[in-house]
């Protein structure tokens, strides 16, 4: 038995919003926009981007302002280029800090404004910035710091600085620690 006219019609409209609502959750969920914000373009350099990918936000004072719009290298280190928000102006002595929302969240940029006189114009660069924290390398340096006072040998894989503060002990007639 085949279905009426009427029900084949609304089964289409249903079928038909079905495929509406998963194009607008892709879109969505791949950061994609339909109609780009009017924008300007800033530079920052960094030591360690470590986490940051393009179409990440930038923020000021927690307020989304524009995206990460690509990463490159420059000299040994990271070039971000940032599309800013047009009407959003940033500061000649403002501060590009890479922050991460939550304990281990997605990385941001987030930009402390300066007392700069000169707004920064389409195509200029930062000059302040404050590279990513890698809890990784801070985990790695606690290790080698522990590892380094319990151990009774010179060699025992402790860095160099470690050793030279362990033999340099004031004499007060006290034995240092091994």
């Amino acid at each position: 038995m085949y279905a009426s006219r009427t029900t084949q019609l609304i089964v289409g409209i249903f079928g038909v919003m079905g495929i509406l609502a998963l194009a607008i959750l892709s879109l969505r969920l791949g950061r994609v926009s339909l109609f780009p914000v009017p924008s300007y373009t800033i530079y920052a350099n960094f030591d360690n981007v470590a986490g940051l990918k393009t179409n990440d936000a930038i923020e000021i004072a927690g307020v989304k302002v524009g995206k990460v719009s690509s990463i490159s290298l420059n000299r040994e280190r990271a070039k971000v280029q940032m599309e800013i928000n047009t009407g959003v102006p940033i500061d000649d002595e403002a501060i590009a800090a890479i922050k991460t929302s939550g304990i281990i969240g997605d990385k941001y940029v987030s930009i402390a404004l300066g007392g700069g006189d000169k707004d920064l114009k389409d195509g200029e660069t930062l000059r302040m910035t404050q590279s990513a924290f890698v809890l990784e390398d801070a985990i790695g340096q606690l290790i080698n710091s522990s590892g380094s006072s319990g151990s009774s040998s010179g060699g025992g894989g402790a860095s160099p600085s470690a050793k030279a503060t362990a033999t340099m002990t004031p004499k007060t007639g006290t034995k240092p620690n091994p």
